[in-house]
């Protein structure tokens, strides 16, 4: 039982990495949206500077859970073998 259990919890610690780094991606391109916009209407330099710093910032937390949820995705896999990954886990599969 008690495996199961943890094996759950995990589960459940990689579906909430999955909807952050999907959040987090979708943010991204957003943001990479608006400053290229921004650029191609020769935009206030402060203000397209402000925003290539933003974007810096969501690519670097990206990368972070992306290497959160590897850790999660591996660890799950040592523990819970033969379970299925959660949906959207396979983002997290080093190849």
């Amino acid at each position: 039982m008690a495996v199961t259990d943890d094996c759950a919890r995990q589960r459940g610690i990689i579906e909430t990495f999955v909807a952050d780094f999907e959040n987090l991606t979708a943010v991204a391109e957003q943001t990479e949206k608006e400053l290229a916009a921004l650029k191609a209407a020769h935009g206030d330099p402060q203000t397209i500077a402000s925003m290539e710093e933003r974007l810096s910032a969501e690519k670097e937390q990206l990368a972070e859970t992306a290497v959160q949820g590897r850790a999660a995705v591996d660890e799950y896999r040592g523990e819970c073998v033969g379970q299925p990954l959660p949906p959207g886990a396979k983002v997290f599969v080093t190849p």
